[in-house]
């Protein structure tokens, strides 16, 4: 699986955060590391198949409405 960001990151701002997003492949399943501009710990968080959509989670959980929220900014470039 290729790099889908073409200079291997990417900046959004969401919420009123900057966020560099960095995308990698672990075990065949692709993931992304999120850094924050206010603070917050890293987030990693990958794309999980369903019936009818796509869900975001978090890796490890427990973060999952982060990953929900930020997932669907990172989709819209992808």
């Amino acid at each position: 699986m290729g790099n889908l960001f073409e200079n291997k990151t990417l900046e959004i701002s969401a919420e009123g955060v900057k966020i560099v997003v960095s995308e990698y492949t672990v075990n065949d399943q692709q993931v992304f590391r999120l850094l924050f501009s206010d603070g917050r710990l890293p987030l990693v968080i990958t794309r999980i198949s369903a019936l009818s959509s796509n869900l975001w989670t978090s890796i490890p959980q427990g973060r999952q409405k982060e990953a929900e929220s930020f997932g669907k900014e990172i989709s819209k470039h992808l």
